[in-house]
């Protein structure tokens, strides 16, 4: 695998995205999967071997691992189990009552091993999507309701807090959650980061072994580094505009890779924005966590 800098540098292997998102690395196997949400594809690289693409659906909002190996796919329509080759494990779990124009977009796992994601619609309409949960029983449940553009999420160490992006809203909220029954207290919440639209809109997040958060910037060039009380702490600036998700890998998971975007420029800004859609490799210093798995 190359070996990162400081700075973000294009990871080779990985072709540019549309729209690239929710990167995760495989502690166990040292494979790095992400998504081209647009192009509904699961991407998969492992050093020493070509990186492959797979398309499951219209659309792939988030990968996570499972714990008995394979992956879970938020598609468009609902939540795919994949075996540890890869295949399609059953239909899709299509949350009941989710009506046909909503899809969904960026999801991860809890510390216990449910899988959230969430949804939106191609108009952004404000209250119409839900952010839902994937139990390792196949049940689904509706955690949070009157999402505009589900996003990011993320949980503290000890999965009493879930860290929570609506992009239609410009913060990240702090949720009280039990650990337990996946429970999420919607009221109140806190208001932990609030980003100023001239700085971009809030994305991907994930926190590291510290607590800190690292959030992507959609429309605002680069990631930031916040701690758990909402404090900025660092800002990576990133030569493309639209960054979507980071996450930490590698041997000692010092390395982040971050996803980007180039399928919503013009192009006048694509052609100012050649790197754009690339996957970046970066070492800033702290570590992160394993990867969550679901348990399903």
């Amino acid at each position: 695998m190359p070996q990162p800098s400081s700075e973000p540098v294009p990871f080779a292997p990985a072709a540019p995205a549309a729209l690239g998102e929710r990167p995760v690395w495989d502690d166990r196997t040292g494979e790095l999967l992400w998504v081209d949400i647009d192009a509904g594809v699961l991407h998969r690289y492992r050093s020493g071997a070509p990186a492959t693409a797979r398309g499951y659906a219209p659309s792939v909002g988030a990968v996570a691992l499972r714990e008995k190996g394979g992956a879970v796919l938020a598609v468009t329509d609902g939540f795919l189990l994949l075996d540890a080759d890869g295949e399609p494990e059953g239909p899709v779990i299509r949350p009941a009552g989710m009506e046909s124009d909503r899809f969904f977009n960026d999801g991860a796992c809890d510390p216990a091993g449910r899988f959230l994601a969430g949804t939106a619609t191609a108009a952004l309409t404000p209250g119409a999507g839900a952010l839902y949960r994937l139990d390792p029983d196949g049940t689904v449940s509706t955690v949070l309701d009157q999402v505009t553009e589900s996003n990011g999420i993320a949980w503290s160490q000890d999965g009493t807090t879930m860290y929570y992006v609506d992009s239609g809203t410009q913060d990240v909220r702090a949720y009280g959650y039990d650990p337990a029954t996946g429970a999420v207290d919607p009221s109140p919440y806190r208001t932990l980061i609030t980003v100023d639209p001239a700085d971009g809109t809030p994305d991907g997040l994930v926190t590291d072994s510290e607590g800190n958060l690292w959030l992507a910037l959609w429309g605002g060039w680069g990631l930031r580094r916040y701690s758990p009380d909402g404090t900025l702490l660092d800002h990576i600036p990133f030569p493309v505009s639209d960054v979507t998700c980071p996450c930490f890998g590698g041997p000692d998971l010092r390395d982040l890779f971050v996803t980007t975007s180039h399928g919503y420029l013009d192009p006048a800004r694509r052609a100012q924005q050649p790197l754009a859609g690339s996957l970046f490799q970066l070492r800033p210093g702290p570590q992160g966590l394993p990867a969550a798995r679901y348990a399903g």
